[in-house]
């Protein structure tokens, strides 16, 4: 162990630097990124409030299809690097201008996962203004309204243990209908997360080489920058538990039977490039991964079963450690 942090901080010379570099090329990507597709969403926006508009915004599934369309990879990976590999994604295409009020045909989502959820973003910040989810929401109800500040927005869709006919729901914007449901088979669509991986070159490397540093570096820094460095946009409705992981090692989980009955556990690990490695749902009190064959991170998503009322989540219901392949203890969440 001690040996181990000798060598960490001999690393640490070269890696601060290069991390350095990497945020500074990360922050520029991102921006010029988002100005590209700015100038291309403002020129197609849809007016909402024009009722002889024709062309309608779209449910956008994050799929192998869509990753064919050019910039798609290198935006998630600067707006939304961290993958979720346990839900089907799908966002809106395009920003839509609201005056007042955003209806969304909840329904839908009920036919169509045993939990979900709906984050509205302001455009173009991306700043979180609502979320909708499963748990808290009236399941009854075919649509569910909701009063915004005037504005452009953008929606993103989670759906967690979802069934094989998947349907999008309808939205409306100040009584206008803007987005037409929509259905995917949901037996395959996330299949394209097992080869994603292939992908990785310099350019992706180098865009988030320094998140590794940085969540080695966490405990010197401020936890809620760490946080939003590491989940831009990370569902609320789920706790989170991250962290580093070396090539060579695997990840040691003990999980308390109360987060088991509470929470769907689902983990992934990732290159230093983001693109995922392994992923899985956590059943069992006791995992131990396989080796890991890249240095990278690793994310937890905890995602409610239910309203949890008095049982929520505790710290100590899950312990996390990165074992050595002679089974040292390097990291323990």
């Amino acid at each position: 162990m001690k040996n181990r942090e000798k060598i960490l901080a001999i690393e640490l010379l070269w890696e601060v630097p290069l991390a350095l570099l990497s945020f500074i090329f990360f922050k520029i990507v991102k921006l010029l990124i988002h100005i590209i597709i700015s100038i291309t969403a403002n020129s197609n926006i849809s007016i909402t409030t024009n009722s002889n508009k024709k062309e309608f915004n779209k449910w956008q599934v994050i799929s192998e299809e869509a990753l064919k369309k050019p910039l798609t990879l290198p935006y998630i990976l600067t707006h939304g690097p961290r993958w979720n590999t346990s839900a089907i994604v799908a966002v809106t295409t395009r920003p839509f201008v609201l005056k007042k009020s955003l209806a969304i045909e909840i329904s839908s989502c009920v036919a169509s996962a045993q939990s979900w959820s709906i984050g509205i973003y302001t455009y173009p910040e991306v700043k979180p203004v609502e979320y909708i989810a499963s748990y808290n929401s009236n399941l009854q109800e075919q649509w569910h309204e909701l009063k915004l500040e005037p504005g452009k927005y953008t929606l993103v869709l989670r759906y967690y243990n979802w069934y094989d006919q998947v349907n999008f729901p309808v939205i409306n914007v100040d009584g206008n209908l803007i987005i037409e449901s929509e259905s995917v088979d949901g037996s395959n669509v996330n299949n394209f997360y097992q080869n994603l991986i292939t992908r990785d070159n310099i350019f992706y490397r180098f865009l988030n080489y320094y998140i590794f540093t940085l969540l080695i570096c966490q405990k010197w820094l401020p936890k809620e920058w760490v946080r939003k460095e590491y989940l831009p946009i990370g569902d609320p409705n789920n706790e989170f538990l991250y962290g580093f992981v070396y090539k060579g090692c695997s990840l040691s989980l003990e999980l308390n039977s109360l987060l088991l009955a509470n929470y769907d556990v689902y983990l992934t690990t990732y290159s230093r490039s983001s693109l995922p490695i392994t992923f899985c749902q956590i059943n069992a009190e006791k995992y131990m991964s396989k080796v890991i064959e890249t240095d990278g991170f690793y994310l937890l998503r905890l995602r409610y079963k239910s309203d949890l009322g008095n049982n929520l989540f505790q710290q100590d219901w899950i312990n996390v450690e990165l074992l050595s392949s002679q089974g040292d203890k390097l990291f323990i969440n």
